[in-house]
């Protein structure tokens, strides 16, 4: 376990970025089994490496997750999503109209997702963050954990410092870059059927689809 950092992102344009020094130490904790809260549109975002079983249990320690609610996994984009689940028409249509964006989409996974995610009806979900940061960190770490940076049962982070006093000292690394756009959590869909069922109500709302 590291020592808990916290780091400010840069914003120019209006848009938030992180430095290479901040992003080489994010990859260095995470390859380590570390844990590191990131900014996304919707809530904090808690990241670890989900092929690294030790770093997914401890995921689920902080949290006081229970075991039978599988973590979903952030990709840089709509396309990663190929090479660890099965897509058919419907679920193509859906993703590349909706991602990046603030949903979760439930789809059958392949034999190369990560089996810590996975749940026992071979089921896993996949989220595409528009954020600048999520963004530039899953083209240098990709995949990541996609679960939001708060104690089971209690509020889902919208600003770093909640984040904070929620996990404190569990997390290695905390990014902060202000408050969340969308202030709530991403919009859960499944789509692993051939239909689209709401499993959560979110950011995205149904008259978007």
């Amino acid at each position: 376990m590291h020592p808990m950092r916290v780091y400010k992102c840069r914003k120019v344009g209006g848009k938030f970025s992180l430095s290479k020094k901040v992003v080489t130490e994010v990859l260095d904790v995470v390859a380590d089994g570390g844990l590191v809260v990131y900014p996304t549109e919707t809530v904090y975002g808690l990241a670890a490496d989900p092929f690294n079983e030790d770093a997914v249990k401890r995921v689920f320690k902080v949290k006081r997750r229970p075991k039978s609610m599988p973590i979903s996994m952030a990709v840089p984009s709509y396309a990663a999503i190929w090479f660890y689940a099965l897509l058919d028409e419907h679920s193509i249509k859906f993703c590349e109209k909706h991602m990046p964006g603030p949903v979760t989409v439930i789809l059958r996974a392949n034999s190369r997702a990560p089996t810590n995610l996975v749940s026992k009806d071979r089921l896993i979900g996949f989220r595409v963050p528009e954020h600048t940061v999520a963004a530039q960190l899953l083209r240098v770490i990709s995949p990541l954990t996609a679960t939001s940076a708060n104690r089971h049962g209690r509020p889902p982070p919208v600003t770093c410092d909640e984040a904070i006093e929620q996990l404190g000292g569990d997390v290695d690394i905390y990014l902060d870059a202000g408050p969340c756009k969308y202030r709530q959590e991403s919009t859960v869909v499944d789509l692993s059927d051939g239909k689209t069922r709401i499993i959560r109500p979110g950011a995205l709302s149904q008259e978007d689809f």
